[in-house]
């Protein structure tokens, strides 16, 4: 039995840089499972303990380990990326890429703070917030119905029913939480003992019956984690019951949250390493028989995009080994002026390339959702083009508009599909996109700003009813656009692309959302991006972007009929120049960087 005046578990359930001193407690969950053990974190498998069930408990087993051989005054369990601030005064921004002493002194993560917190209350947790999907912060959900859409409505019912006859005393106290619309996550909090063995044994005898009477022998790995998830309201539920029987004196601390670390990699280097690679020229292609036909490229822009299209062109253009392979067409709907057209036509065929237009009739699009300033119709025109393009194309690279081709887009094109309709790379907030549209876990959300169609079975496919009963049975929850219908329809028929050929703005910055790739993967990406993607709201053309990949677009764009005067470009680099130096962030990180 270990004895501590304050004992707080943080959970992990892999390697990652620890939070720890004598009261922050690192716990390894789900060590009995095997893999390597982490060091410097206690492991979950000694004395009594249910280790082996962690993919059920999730990173309650540390919890359930900690009722059992833990002898302590105060309780406490947090998540490795979700953690209380213990500081005195409410820390300026509560998000953390890293764990560094800088984040210890200003999250408060001190035990003398501690200690101090646990004082004044008989209960800590984090604030209660508002229970919405990822993207839709303006259609609040009770809990009840946030949990049916994102698990299995019946599980939740099921433990309704366990609460109500094995613990009536708490069962109002959950009934208050299903039908409120505000709770706090993860489970994380801290209890004076006797609160905490009471919440604990509630917890746990509910959990194993739970656990006794739920199959989850169908459900994909991320819904077998059905326990954790059960928690976060049993855990309210709890909270909301002491605080008015027992009278405990509740206290709301700030979160702190960890977001994905930008991956290391200097922003003058790589720039550097894309500019020699454009000079150098494209260097050898495989050589089969679809990298010697055309390669067929699609954009779908309207006339105020044509700058940034011109960009998209020339870089593939200039990048390619065969320039004359690249066949260019561009989606619009009779939008483009004569005068863009002939600029356009002129700067692909000066060089090497071919480009025609398509005019989209876009009348029966128009009742599909635009959610975001920065959005036209255009965006949906990748849905009909099968119809638009020529016969003899049965294949073709869609890129958006706001990329910069850095590898010959040869390479891209000679990936075999292997049989998948569509081919697309992870996207940077992949996980909670999948979620938002109950995607099955299996499939990894890809962005589709640069895809590549089988066209030729697109035409094969009744698109126009299979997107009309999407939108009847998730309109609702759509809002990336014609991202979120191609996902839909091709969910686990997609062959995913590398990471380099979607480089996102976010590889190259700490990611607050979830992505759909790994660190490696958003690494290697960008260290060596293929095609990189401006996905962020601002663009490379805007004064205030700071993107590493700006001056290459402007590299490309100065190349055009649409270059930059020397006024805008002297204010344009002045001004970046300056954001980059203020943000701290980006100091800490470039000192960093020299110093390993």
């Amino acid at each position: 039995m270990i004895s501590r005046e304050i004992f707080i578990s943080v959970v992990y359930s892999e390697p990652a840089p620890l939070v720890k001193t004598g009261y922050l407690n690192p716990i390894q969950t789900g060590r009995a499972l095997g893999g390597p053990a982490i060091e410097g974190a206690l492991g979950d498998d000694t004395g009594r303990n249910n280790s082996s069930e962690a993919v059920f408990w999730n990173g309650l087993t540390a919890l359930y380990w900690m009722r059992h051989n833990v002898d302590a005054e105060h309780y406490g369990l947090m998540q490795s990326r979700r953690l209380l601030a213990f500081a005195e005064k409410k820390p300026r921004g509560l998000s953390f890429g890293e764990v560094t002493a800088a984040e210890y002194v200003k999250y408060g993560w001190r035990d003398d703070l501690i200690e101090k917190a646990c004082r004044g209350a008989d209960i800590l947790t984090p604030p209660m917030r508002p229970l919405h999907l990822s993207g839709l912060p303006d259609i609040v959900m009770t809990a009840s119905d946030f949990f049916a859409h994102q698990h299995h409505a019946a599980d939740l019912t099921l433990v309704e029913g366990i609460v109500k006859a094995r613990a009536p005393q708490i069962y109002p106290y959950l009934v208050q939480v299903l039908t409120g619309r505000r709770i706090f996550p993860d489970s994380i909090s801290v209890m004076r003992k006797p609160f905490f063995l009471e919440y604990a044994d509630f917890l746990i005898d509910t959990l194993e019956t739970a656990q006794q009477r739920i199959d989850v022998s169908g459900y994909d790995a991320f819904q077998q984690r059905v326990g954790g998830f059960l928690s976060e309201y049993l855990t309210c539920a709890y909270v909301a019951y002491a605080k008015s029987v027992h009278e405990a004196k509740v206290r709301e601390l700030p979160l702190a949250t960890g977001v994905r670390p930008r991956p290391p990699v200097s922003p003058d280097q790589v720039l550097s390493k894309a500019r020699s690679r454009r000079d150098q020229g494209a260097g050898p292609v495989q050589d089969d028989a679809s990298a010697r036909g055309d390669i067929n490229i699609v954009l779908a822009v309207d006339d105020n995009y044509v700058p940034h299209a011109a960009v998209t062109m020339l870089s593939a253009l200039k990048t390619s080994a065969v320039p004359s392979q690249l066949r260019f067409f561009v989606l619009n709907g009779h939008s483009i002026s004569q005068t863009n057209r002939a600029k356009l036509e002129e700067l692909v065929k000066g060089a090497g390339g071919r480009l025609g237009f398509i005019d989209i009739d876009d009348r029966d699009l128009r009742w599909l959702p635009l959610n975001r300033d920065y959005i036209s119709i255009a965006t949906y025109y990748r849905l009909v083009m099968q119809d638009y393009l020529p016969a003899d194309v049965e294949k073709a690279i869609y890129l958006d508009a706001d990329t910069v081709v850095v590898e010959p887009l040869e390479r891209l094109w000679a990936i075999d599909l292997e049989g998948h309709p569509v081919a697309g790379a992870p996207d940077d907030a992949g996980l909670h996109q999948a979620r938002r549209l109950r995607l099955d876990a299996a499939h990894r959300y890809f962005n589709a700003g640069i895809m590549v169609f089988d066209i030729a079975r697109f035409r094969e496919m009744e698109l126009t009813d299979e997107i009309l009963a999407i939108f009847r049975a998730q309109g609702p929850f759509i809002i990336s656009q014609d991202q979120d219908i191609l996902n839909i329809l091709f969910c686990n028929d997609t062959k995913l692309l590398p990471l380099c050929w979607n480089a996102g703005t976010r590889i190259y910055r700490s990611n607050p959302l979830e992505p759909a790739y790994s660190e490696a993967e958003a690494l290697e990406a960008a260290r060596a991006p293929a095609i990189v993607h401006f996905t962020d709201a601002k663009k490379p053309w805007h004064t205030k972007c700071t993107h590493p990949f700006t001056e290459l677009y402007w590299d490309y764009r100065n190349e055009t009929p649409w270059a930059e005067g020397s006024a805008h470009k002297l204010k344009r680099r002045l001004v970046q120049r300056v954001r980059r130096w203020l943000r701290a962030s980006d100091r800490r990180f470039e000192r960093h960087l020299r110093a390993s």
